[in-house]
């Protein structure tokens, strides 16, 4: 072979074949570069909107979807919302509690609620229950289920939003339950403590421009037909429709609407963590028990918010105790048999509710939160900012 022949061999055309060969897989890279650089934008678009973890706090987090819109732009974005609650653990091998199933929906439908800028879970565990991995997976199990994400959508962005926090500690009484949301993994300014069956639609946005010095309590507006759409779809997605054949579906409620019909029960509670930091003691979280042992009580008793009220009040003194649930909307998801805690020993005198504060007067009426406030009449319940 000469060395005529090298620059021959350059010159030579690449036949019909290899040039559309060619041409398809400059095509295929390119769309998958678009396709790629596409993702990492929507990905680093959400990771904005949210909290950033910490290497300290190892924040666990979860997902934003596209059919909520933005937050007001009338409200500060600065100002963080950490959503607070308490799980049971599921001991492994153990039948699955129905109302398991509706808790889970409910905390998917918070973790996938934009205006929640972190979801803080405290699993209550025995040593034979699964932990807050197997939570983790449960969750982005069933984002894929219900928001057909993809399992690395699903578990980058739980990583994101989500805090899981192991305890061992049995059921949380009403004083653990605070002490939890003004504990160091919460890093919201403003707080939404609530039972774990509340779901919560796009009106919680307001709980961002909340006063300060308003203590803010939600009665429940129950499940019925005018639950916002995206959130019954949750629900059904996980639970089913069967609830639709119960006797009272001419009325179009399932679960009674606390909001319109009690003022003394609530299921969530707002508030600034700066005002209730270091102010709380437990000895007023806690009532005589008939053999005059003075013992702590739980959120799943009867007159138990009204008692945690006074609790708190002699902690901190708001200028306005407001149930604002005609502002903001929670959803309660339990269709399912209910229960209350019961006592081995009753309260003293007679049992039943959570009892007034010892010393006081039986006939003196528990606090209660108000729908027209001193807030309301100055309409500075809500700071517009």
């Amino acid at each position: 072979m000469t060395l005529e022949y090298y620059p021959k061999m350059m010159l030579m055309r690449p036949t019909s074949r290899q040039l559309v060969l060619l041409t398809l897989l400059v095509v295929v890279l390119v769309a998958q570069l678009v396709a790629y650089a596409k993702q990492q934008h929507e990905l680093n678009t959400l990771r904005g909107t949210l909290h950033q973890p910490t290497e300290k706090m190892n924040i666990n987090q979860a997902v934003v979807v596209e059919n909520h819109p933005p937050p007001s732009t009338s409200v500060s974005h600065e100002t963080k919302v950490s959503y607070v609650t308490s799980f049971w653990a599921k001991v492994k091998g153990e039948e699955v509690n129905p109302h398991r199933r509706e808790v889970e929906a409910a905390l998917l439908a918070n973790i996938h609620n934009p205006h929640f800028d972190q979801v803080v879970v405290f699993l209550d565990r025995q040593d034979n229950a699964e932990t807050c991995l197997d939570f983790h997976q449960a969750m982005s199990d069933l984002s894929r289920q219900v928001f057909s994400m993809t399992a690395e959508e699903s578990n980058e962005l739980l990583t994101i939003k989500v805090k899981c926090v192991d305890v061992k500690t049995g059921q949380p009484t009403y004083y653990q339950m605070f002490s939890n949301a003004l504990s160091d993994v919460v890093t919201g300014d403003v707080v939404v403590l609530a039972n774990a069956d509340m779901a919560f639609d796009d009106t919680v946005s307001l709980a961002r421009s909340l006063n300060p010095e308003v203590l803010a309590v939600l009665g429940t507006s129950g499940f019925s037909k005018e639950m916002t759409g995206n959130i019954k779809n949750i629900y059904e997605e996980i639970m089913g429709t069967d609830y639709i054949a119960n006797d009272v579906e001419q009325l179009g409620t399932w679960e009674i609407d606390r909001c319109a019909t009690s003022r003394c029960s609530w299921d969530t509670w707002i508030f600034h963590k700066s005002k209730l930091m270091g102010q709380l003691k437990e000895e007023n979280f806690k009532r005589f028990i008939k053999t005059n042992k003075r013992v702590a009580f739980y959120m799943n008793e009867n007159g138990a918010e009204n008692a945690a009220l006074w609790g708190i009040e002699q902690g901190y003194s708001f200028s306005s105790i407001y149930n604002a649930c005609d502002k903001i909307q929670s959803w309660h998801f339990h269709l399912t048999p209910k229960t209350h805690k019961v006592r081995e020993t009753p309260w003293r005198p007679n049992g039943g509710s959570v009892p007034r504060p010892w010393g006081g007067y039986q006939a003196r009426p528990y606090p209660f939160a108000r729908k027209d406030p001193d807030c309301v009449g100055t309409d500075s319940c809500f700071l517009q900012i």
